[in-house]
């Protein structure tokens, strides 16, 4: 997240109603993925990375995204920043009624998962969504 947009969100009283304010597209990206996430709604990306990876001891959803769209930078902005990160992460977690995880991943790709990956879990993840493109 830039300077600017970091100081309307942080000196704001309210910092994800500023989130909400600032990215409107993101925030209901995250919303949709957070369901799909709990509701295990079928992604044709997801299930073929899950194809590649096979069984995994953690639950994870992950979606394509165009790398060239402003949706997309918003959501690098959004996550790169570890305050508006745990904040949404929270907020989500509360909305869905379980944790959520958020991170970028391939290309632009978004990852939900059910705790924060280590390298050793998310590494099959990756070369799998890179072999896709």
């Amino acid at each position: 997240m830039d300077c600017k947009t970091a100081t309307l969100v942080y000196q704001s009283e309210n910092h994800l109603e500023k989130i909400q304010e600032i990215f409107p597209g993101a925030w209901k990206f995250l919303e949709e993925v957070s369901f799909a996430y709990v509701q295990k709604k079928p992604d044709k990306f997801d299930a073929a990375v899950k194809e590649i990876v096979g069984e995994t001891p953690f639950q994870f959803r992950m979606v394509h995204r165009d790398d060239r769209d402003q949706l997309t930078k918003d959501l690098s902005d959004l996550l790169g920043d570890i305050t508006s990160r745990l904040l949404l992460e929270k907020h989500f977690s509360e909305v869905v009624g379980q944790p959520v995880f958020f991170s970028t991943i391939c290309c632009n790709s978004h990852l939900t998962s059910d705790h924060e990956l280590t390298l050793e879990e998310v590494l099959p993840l990756q070369r799998a969504a890179v072999k896709l493109q």
